[in-house]
């Protein structure tokens, strides 16, 4: 029904234009007319006539999830996989293909799986379908209208004679109908103008209705969302960690036994998991590995992020999502961060030693650490200890910090970055009015921006505007996707991390993958 009613206004609108270029009343009115109808036809077939083709396509896409509900309820996914037109639209079939083969790449290395409308969503739609050109035709047919609007005035002003009774006659009549084309010409084009821009908002406004319902199917019936899927996975972790636990013994004057309830919701978590953890800081079964940072412009490694990971000899890999909750709540999030600080640190010496340049390692700071430690005396010590420069060292602060323990934090920024070390805000969420109120601004080097909480280009371009007016420097962290690369490089964001450009890695292949952006 939406589709015919769309080909209808376009029919409708095409067919009024043909009907002015007819009814001219010369020929230069005609003329006119006769350009903006083909300006017209241009739009509808460029412009006009791909909307209502998605249009159709989303209709197809939600009619197809629902037949896989009914084929494989439980995982819908495989029913729709072996449908060779998902939507029955090329281009949409085409995103959708490329959309479907990054989602088992991502699934088989068990990373959350992207959004659909990273692939598929407005911008995609708009660049493909010509939107920048189309929404340039209403004020083209104005023009249009004008420009004659201005010959047949200059026409019959210049064809005015006195020199005779005859001639003055024929003057006048001449005037008379130069004015006819610009009244005609100014009136078409106005009408047209409207008649265009109003039928292209109106299927353009369908056609993202229409996508957005498409979305939100898709994520509550097929794919969830990736902030959904974060969700879920935290909780699967948490379960097969308790499960896993439960099997082990008792660990001194601790009961690995558990009650079976969630470890976020239940308060016995610690007592199972603390003896673990203490033994595992012993045993150094706790690294960390490395998320790199890349210059956008040249894709080379400029720096990395320091990411703590617990390797349990009979669990394997620990998700820091299971033992950070719980060390955050106990107070030993600190003994924990001083660990892997000296790592880092003795990493970073290993690789001035063997000749490798190493790039800047951001580690992380909590609000725990500011309170309970002298850091800037802790990294001086370090420092010296290895025999590193300050600037090889980054210190990355939660936004949270700065929200809870203002005060405390301000003071820390100046005491660490007079001894040369910088400071990073991460997990900034484009907020700089919270961070500035409640008295003294963050005199951070950088904010790192956390695209999780700026899914809209809109929003990141208003967020890029506002550091440029504050001076403010911006990193990206949570790069997806080559299209959140082109808005951050368009606003000159130019540093990044994300699973776009790599996940993180192991000390080992990190060094591999710095050496080489060292030789090229």
């Amino acid at each position: 029904m939406k589709k015919w009613l769309s080909y209808g206004m376009c029919f409708v609108i095409l067919a009024g234009a043909a009907a002015l270029a007819i009814s001219s009343p010369d020929w230069l009115s005609a003329l006119i007319v006769g350009v903006m109808t083909a300006i017209i036809l241009a739009g509808e077939i460029f412009g006009v006539f791909p909307l209502i083709q998605y249009i159709s396509g989303f209709e197809n896409a939600m009619a197809n999830i629902r037949k896989a509900q009914e084929l494989q309820s439980s995982m819908p996914w495989i029913a729709i996989q072996r449908l060779d037109a998902f939507f029955g639209q090329k281009l949409l079939d085409h995103l959708f293909e490329e959309y479907r083969e990054k989602a088992e790449e991502e699934r088989k290395n068990g990373m959350i799986i992207d959004d659909i409308d990273g692939m598929i969503n407005e911008e995609e739609l708009a660049l493909r379908s010509w939107q920048g050109v189309v929404l340039q035709i209403p004020g083209t047919l104005t023009g249009l209208g004008l420009l004659g609007t201005f010959i047949g005035l200059l026409t019959g002003i210049s064809s005015i004679q006195i020199s005779s009774v005859d001639a003055t006659l024929t003057s006048i009549m001449d005037l008379f109908s130069g004015v006819r084309v610009a009244f005609y010409t100014s009136i078409s084009g106005v009408i047209l103008s409207m008649t265009f821009n109003i039928t292209y908002k109106i299927i353009w406004n369908i056609m993202v209705r229409d996508l957005g319902i498409f979305v939100s199917m898709f994520q509550r019936n097929v794919i969830p969302s990736s902030d959904e899927q974060l969700r879920y996975s935290r909780k699967k972790d948490m379960q097969q960690i308790q499960d896993r636990l439960s099997s082990l013994p008792k660990y001194g004057n601790y009961s690995l036994a558990n009650s079976g309830e969630s470890f976020q919701s239940n308060a016995g978590s610690e007592s199972v998991l603390m003896p673990q953890i203490l033994s595992g800081l012993q045993n150094m079964e706790f690294m960390f590995y490395l998320q790199p940072r890349y210059d956008l412009n040249t894709q080379k490694i400029i720096g990395a992020e320091a990411l703590v990971r617990w390797k349990h000899p009979r669990l394997g890999m620990v998700a820091p999502s299971v033992f950070i909750p719980v060390l955050e709540k106990n107070g030993y999030i600190t003994k924990l961060d001083q660990y892997i600080w000296e790592r880092v640190c003795s990493q970073m010496r290993d690789w001035i030693d063997a000749g490798i340049r190493p790039v800047p390692i951001s580690v992380n700071i909590s609000k725990t650490d500011i309170l309970a430690l002298n850091i800037a005396e802790v990294f001086s010590e370090l420092i010296h200890k290895y025999r590193l420069p300050p600037r090889c060292i980054e210190f990355d602060i939660a936004q949270n910090a700065y929200l809870e323990a203002r005060n405390f934090v301000l003071e820390f920024e100046k005491e660490v970055q007079q001894k040369g070390f910088r400071i990073v805000v991460d997990g900034f969420t484009g907020d700089f009015f919270a961070l500035q109120s409640g008295g003294g601004s963050p005199g951070a080097d950088a904010y790192k921006l956390d695209l999780r909480f700026c899914k809209e280009n809109d929003r990141i371009n208003a967020i890029a505007e506002q550091a440029r007016s504050m001076q403010v420097s911006l990193m990206a962290e949570g790069i997806e996707n080559m299209k959140q690369m082109s808005v951050l490089r368009k606003n000159g964001i130019t540093e990044g991390q994300g699973f776009y450009l790599s996940k993180s890695v192991a000390v080992e292949e990190f060094e591999k993958m710095m050496s080489w952006g060292q030789d090229a």
